[in-house]
């Protein structure tokens, strides 16, 4: 069920970013760092102390958030350039 509601989370932190950057790379990595201060910020809530492997769990979270981040940012970016608002420069179809 934790994993569960860490996949959502990590969706809805993903989805708001791409809806907010219009930059399809640059807003999958901003919303692969948020996934993982989120993460580690619900860690340090639930045991009352920082993971004493926090930056190997956050490296190896990093490249597990970008892996979604990228899943959940292809509509944005499917959608955008749909309507001709996708801004140059933001991926490889340019």
């Amino acid at each position: 069920m934790q994993l569960f509601l860490l996949f959502v989370a990590w969706v809805i932190i993903a989805a708001g970013i791409h809806f907010a950057v219009k930059h399809y790379f640059p807003a999958s990595i901003l919303a692969a760092c948020a996934m993982v201060v989120a993460t580690q910020f619900a860690s340090y809530l639930q045991t009352g102390g920082l993971d004493p492997v926090w930056l190997i769990s956050s490296v190896v979270g990093f490249f597990m958030a970008m892996v979604v981040a990228l899943l959940v940012g292809l509509p944005f970016r499917l959608l955008r350039q749909l309507r001709n608002n996708d801004p140059p420069g933001s991926g490889p179809v340019d």
